[in-house]
């Protein structure tokens, strides 16, 4: 039941970075480049070349492109009209460093001197601060699991971004270092886990179900819904897809996955890694119907 992150490539040299930069420069036919066009376009992602050489700029210059966008000779005005242009982009009421410099027209990092604190920037463009306290890890680690599920695979330091991630990278970064130990950190917390949510004696009568064919009282170790961290191993074992009809929230948004008994609760299954499954809502509604209409008939 344990598993691995996928291996981890940190040999891409500044040579590679830069050598696709210019590539991106090239196919679309511009001496300088914006981070969405190079995240939309090139190899890597905006916000690797950002952190390997400081700022897109210095990352531009390095490229033999143009970077003639000077931070210090901008006025206020033109970096508040800017932040509202990235907040309405991104439809949200605030912005983050990471969204500015995945987004914006210069860097956050140049525009924080001109108001002396990014949230006293936030503050003169109408926009709320970003900051969000008290976070626990495990909010954080289920805010992954919610990620890896709708992709289908282990998620990459450029999509964890909002709307689609509820915290930024940079909150993950903050917390564990870098993104690569919170992953890490998730998996060990994932991997030491209990798999089967144990009946606690208070809970004994809640965990008393009566068989619709047998009628027979049927007592049950565990408690009937599984936690997010079983839920997500079984999903994972599963490819993330549902095992009646193959589909899945990376290929369709619309899909919903639930983990569900292979021999239902109603008839003494447990809540355990061996008895569940993945099913999409629409088929775990007809396995219910179907369970349902076959209890009333009294065979299978």
């Amino acid at each position: 039941m344990k598993f691995e992150l996928d291996t981890y490539n940190r040999n891409v040299t500044d040579e590679d970075l830069l050598a696709d930069i210019q590539l991106v420069s090239a196919k679309l036919i511009k001496t300088s480049l914006t981070k969405e066009d190079y995240s939309k376009h090139g190899k890597y992602h905006s916000s690797t070349i950002h952190r390997r050489f400081g700022s897109w700029l210095k990352a531009l210059k390095k490229a033999d492109l143009d970077a003639d966008r000077k931070n210090e000779k901008l006025d206020k005005d033109k970096i508040i009209e800017d932040l509202k242009v990235v907040a309405a982009k991104l439809k949200k009421d605030s912005v983050t460093r990471e969204d500015y410099n995945n987004y914006g027209q210069f860097s956050a990092s140049g525009i924080t001197p001109h108001f002396g604190t990014w949230f006293n920037a936030l503050k003169a463009a109408g926009l709320n601060e970003t900051r969000v306290l008290n976070i626990s890890n495990e909010d954080l680690f289920l805010n992954i699991e919610e990620i890896w599920v709708k992709l289908g695979r282990q998620p990459k330091y450029g999509e964890i971004e909002k709307p689609f991630s509820k915290y930024s990278s940079k909150t993950y970064e903050n917390r564990f270092g870098t993104w690569r130990k919170a992953l890490e950190s998730f998996v060990s917390y994932v991997n030491k886990e209990d798999d089967s949510p144990l009946i606690e004696e208070k809970e004994i009568m809640e965990s008393v179900t009566i068989s619709t064919k047998s009628k027979e009282i049927v007592k049950h170790k565990t408690k009937r819904n599984p936690n997010w961290r079983l839920r997500f191993t079984v999903m994972r074992r599963d490819k993330f897809k549902c095992v009646a009809c193959g589909r899945n929230p990376a290929t369709d948004n619309e899909i919903i996955l639930h983990v569900d008994h292979i021999l239902a609760w109603e008839k003494g299954g447990e809540t355990v890694y061996e008895n569940l499954q993945t099913l999409c809502s629409v088929c775990n509604i007809g396995k219910n119907n179907l369970d349902f209409k076959t209890d009333e008939n009294g065979s299978h």
